[in-house]
């Protein structure tokens, strides 16, 4: 039992043994782990300045970072042979944080790129923008820089390019002139030059090269673009005036800057400085545009736009006129109003104030459609006028009851040019009579451009009595009205008229509130006789006889006669009724009769009528 028991106690003793061996051997591994961990973390990176060859060894030279590495093991300096984008390989390791320059042999005329990292055998709490250095190389000469564009500022040649990617650039040379001038733009990241020097002309052509002075302590200028890149500002260089037709021929020497190539062209023009606008876009080869329909009583100026790639732009110079001696063509006159007043067409036009005056010999001339479409001259000369911009224009002898009216205005310049101006339409109403002594009020037409409408009013006229019966939005174009005539009335004429009220937005403010009448419509009820379809001679209707409706007594007659066709009753009387008394002075008997009734309407008609009515005993 001693010996089972002593057993037992070696074995977990052994047990215990090995599981301390085993805690043991696994913090030995994570700590080995994690020192290979930290010998691997990067910090930030030395900033490489230059690349100098010396006699068959490179000099690199950097500047140390600007946080302290806390666990510094070294700087690797990695380098690949003939290829910027590599493969790299380890060439170095700096073990003293504070160096700032080396020594490396290289094959004689390789060129060789270099990079720097480093390292910690700590772990970095922050993140690295960048883990390695920038990347240098161990050319003589930087290469070309990269244009970005060239174009034209407040009368002055603007040029920009991308920065050059070696920090060994400290400036950069730009030269005119087949490289005889230069002016320098100190700073590697200032990438423009405006030359104060030379006045726009299109004939400078523009290099920029990199400078440094990493290599001989000196200046060493790098390579220039070759002269088939070299940059030119796009110059509009002629103007040419032409009176008739009034026009402004442009030219320019093509854009170029680079290898970069214009995607399109825009011709646009800024009226008294209020901002540029397109005028017309044109393709990649042109070089010359014919500009038409600008002011000539207005300070503009005009330039070309180049359209590159990336959305970007270049512009031209810019070409101003105070005073251009061609004809200015109309483009904000208008027919202001339209109306038809005592059965004429009444036109209100108003010329555009900047356009060039017409000769007195060509009056504008008013022109007529009935469809909108055709159209022909009416009027040659105004009728009245309020001042030399506005015109009124009268038609008369119109059928403006039945036919709606379009109008323009055309007018002839100096140059013998056709402008026509908006159209305007007239408002026409019409009266549908209906039975009930009812009616159907429509309109149509009125069309006046460029209006804030307010409403339709319509009027009803009796014995010179204005009713307004309500007013209508654009949309509605009938009235029903329900009581048409009034019969108690000594005259029953009744007249309709339809107004368009709005104002035109063409006026300059305050805008007066306008009003366009249409035809007026008159009517008068059709003149009619009514009779009982029968009557009782000894009862509270004992005798008979026509009611006439819109009837004068002028030309009267009413006769009664029997089945037979025998005259019983005849008279000229309009107030004399038959009693049912025959001819012979008896009681005519039950029966039916037949009456025959002629008379004059108040229209001046003569009417005749005939039925039968029945006598009741």
């Amino acid at each position: 039992m001693k010996f089972e028991n002593l057993k037992m106690d070696v074995q977990l003793t052994i047990d215990n043994l090995r599981l301390t061996i085993k805690f043991l051997l696994t913090l030995f591994i994570i700590h080995c782990s994690s020192f290979v961990v930290f010998a691997q973390t990067e910090f930030e990176p030395p900033k490489l300045t230059c690349v100098r060859n010396s006699s068959g060894q490179v000099e690199l030279n950097w500047q140390l970072p600007t946080t302290a590495n806390p666990c510094f093991t070294g700087y690797e300096i990695y380098a690949s042979i003939g290829n910027k984008s590599g493969p790299y390989s380890l060439n170095t390791t700096i073990a003293n944080p504070l160096q700032t320059t080396t020594l490396l042999t290289i094959g004689s005329g390789q060129t060789v790129y270099f990079y720097m990292i480093n390292r910690g055998s700590c772990v970095n709490p922050s993140t690295l923008t960048n883990k390695t250095s920038d990347t240098l190389d161990n050319n003589g000469l930087q290469p070309p820089i990269e244009l970005k564009k060239v174009t034209i500022e407040n009368n002055h040649v603007v040029l920009s390019w991308y920065p050059a990617q070696s920090p060994e650039v400290i400036a950069y040379l730009v030269s005119y002139d087949n490289n005889i001038t230069f002016d320098t733009v100190f700073g590697r990241l200032n990438t423009s030059y405006t030359d104060l020097t030379n006045a726009p002309n299109g004939t400078i052509s523009y290099k920029v090269s990199a400078f440094e002075t990493c290599e001989n302590g000196v200046g060493l200028n790098g390579q220039y673009q070759p002269n088939s890149l070299a940059s030119k500002a796009m110059v509009v260089s002629n103007t040419n005036i032409s009176k008739c037709p009034q026009s402004i021929s442009l030219s320019w020497n093509a854009y170029q800057f680079g290898n970069i190539n214009p995607l399109s062209y825009e011709v646009q023009t800024n009226i008294l400085n209020t901002g540029y606008t397109t005028k017309s876009v044109l393709n990649a080869s042109a070089i010359s545009f014919i500009l038409q329909d600008f002011p000539t009583k207005q300070r503009f100026c005009v330039r070309i736009k180049a359209n590159l790639p990336g959305n970007d732009s270049s512009f031209s110079n810019e070409i101003c006129f105070d005073s251009v001696d061609a004809i200015q063509k109309p483009v904000t006159d208008y027919i202001r109003n339209i109306s038809v007043e005592n059965g004429n067409v009444v036109i209100e036009y108003r010329k555009d104030t900047l356009a060039t005056p017409i000769p007195v010999a060509n009056y504008p001339i008013l022109y007529r459609s009935k469809d909108n479409i055709r159209y022909e001259g009416t009027i040659d000369d105004r009728t009245t006028f309020e001042n030399k911009y506005v015109y009124l224009f009268s038609d008369n002898g119109l059928d403006v009851n039945n036919i709606v009216y379009w109008y323009s205005v055309k007018l002839v310049d100096t140059c013998a040019e056709q402008h026509y101006s908006d159209t305007a339409a007239t408002l026409r109403l019409t009266v549908q009579q209906k039975t009930g002594n009812k009616a159907d009020i429509i309109w149509k037409g009125f069309e006046v451009n460029n209006i804030s409408f307010v409403h339709f009013r319509l009027e009803k006229i009796v014995n010179d009595d204005t009713t307004i019966v309500g007013t209508f939005n654009r949309a509605e174009s009938l009235f029903k009205d329900e009581k048409l005539f009034d019969y108690t009335l000594d005259s029953l004429e009744v007249c309709y008229r339809v107004t368009a009220v709005f104002t035109n937005n063409n006026d300059v403010t305050p805008r007066d509130t306008l009003e366009s009448h249409s035809n007026v419509i008159c009517v008068t009820p059709e003149p009619q006789a009514f009779l009982p379809q029968a009557f009782v001679p000894n009862g509270n209707n004992n005798t008979i006889k026509p009611f006439v409706v819109f009837g004068v007594a002028e030309n009267y007659s009413f006769q009664v006669y029997d089945r037979w066709y025998r005259l019983l009753f005849s008279t000229n009387d309009v107030n004399a009724s038959w009693n049912g008394i025959d001819g012979k002075g008896e009681n005519a008997p039950h029966d039916a009769y037949i009456y025959t009734l002629k008379f004059k309407g108040r229209n001046g008609k003569d009417y005749t009528q005939q039925g039968t009515f029945m006598l009741l005993r």
